[in-house]
């Protein structure tokens, strides 16, 4: 069903879907055929055309950015702590993180056509740009990445971090790696290619979530502090000197972080407070704070959009302006003998593949 948005700040329309019911495998509804207008207009928004949006339980739901349409919905079948996308958007890796178990699906149908068992419990996932390398965060005795090879679907490695490893993110040419540690609040700086440790840097508290900028010279990590006060800052790392170089009080709930492509604004999901802080790069000051419940936020390489998992939808803002462009509601019925009972889709994450290839496929 496609509804046009006639109330609030929105520039364009509201895409709300509704999932009758749910197999494995859930094919496009025919009541989103084509014919339904766009909720976001490609040229002035952004290129990337799918959006990987997982739920709690480890749902997954594959939607058209342009059109409004989901494409395919999966499940993975245990409690969901991470999401990578292959580059050319052929097979998303969804974390079972509680189990240790990492899903392979296919996002063209739905299925889940692997299954990675890796013995430790598991948190956030990244994927190198050319594809050869999936990296998890982890812990064993400590932190840890576990190194996963694709094309075998096999784990290749596990590289020791320090602290308990949370956040991952990867430089935009692919050759480093930088790790939150949650017990010891650093950032660990780990080269992709030969699996060795380049730095540690402090940045105090309890790092929970990164992201690089898209130059590759700054790393930007949300950090939870607890104590009498709780609360949540934006750490600032220089890349090339591996050094902590400021920190930006954002409220409340130290969740995802994204940056947009021409680097002058940080979204921070603040989980606590019930909303997103908007950061402005160049003065390192909070611009803003966006009333939004969102429990994880991505944009994809090159896309100004800013996808928030808020809950039963995803809500999409312009990196430009914070203005709403569309919101997609998915609501989605458990498959019978899990619950029996309908169930709406919680969006906890939303990912993206790591570059553009997908566009050509």
């Amino acid at each position: 069903m496609w509804a046009q948005s006639t109330t609030g700040a929105r520039r364009l329309g509201t895409a709300v879907f509704s999932l009758a019911a749910l197999v494995v495998v859930a094919a496009v509804p025919a009541a989103l055929a084509d014919g339904a207008q766009p909720a976001v207009d490609p040229a002035s928004s952004g290129p990337s055309p799918q959006a990987y949006v997982v739920g709690r339980a480890g749902q997954l739901q594959v939607v058209d950015t342009v059109k409004g349409r989901v494409l395919a919905t999966a499940r993975t079948g245990g409690r969901t702590t991470g999401v990578a996308v292959a580059p050319d958007g052929r097979v998303v890796y969804v974390v079972n993180g509680w189990t240790g178990v990492i899903s392979a699906v296919d996002p063209r149908s739905g299925a889940v056509v692997g299954r990675l068992d890796t013995g430790i419990q598991l948190a956030q996932a990244v994927m190198t740009p050319d594809g050869n390398r999936l990296y998890v965060t982890g812990s064993s005795g400590g932190g840890v990445i576990a190194v996963v090879d694709p094309k075998t679907f096999t784990l290749a490695a596990l590289i020791r971090v320090g602290g308990q490893a949370q956040g991952i993110a990867i430089s935009p040419d692919g050759r480093l790696l930088y790790v939150a540690g949650t017990q010891d609040g650093t950032v660990t700086v780990v080269d992709a290619l030969t699996l060795t440790q380049q730095a540690t840097i402090p940045v105090g508290g309890m790092p929970q979530h990164l992201t690089v900028s898209p130059d590759g010279g700054t790393v930007y990590v949300s950090v939870l502090h607890l104590g009498k006060n709780p609360h949540a800052t934006l750490a600032v790392v220089d890349a090339r000197r591996r050094t902590a170089v400021g920190s930006v009080a954002v409220g409340k709930g130290a969740g995802a972080v994204a940056v947009t492509p021409d680097g002058t604004r940080v979204y921070v999901a603040l989980t606590k407070q019930r909303a997103v802080a908007v950061v402005d790069t160049a003065t390192r000051a909070l611009l803003r704070t966006l009333p939004y419940d969102a429990r994880g936020l991505s944009n994809a390489p090159g896309d100004r959009r800013i996808f928030l998992a808020t809950g039963s939808t995803t809500t999409v803002l312009d990196g430009a302006d914070d203005a709403e462009l569309a919101t997609f509601d998915l609501d989605e019925v458990d498959l019978p003998g899990i619950t029996g009972e309908p169930t709406a889709f919680e969006a906890t994450m939303v990912a993206f593949a790591p570059d553009s290839a997908q566009r050509r496929h």
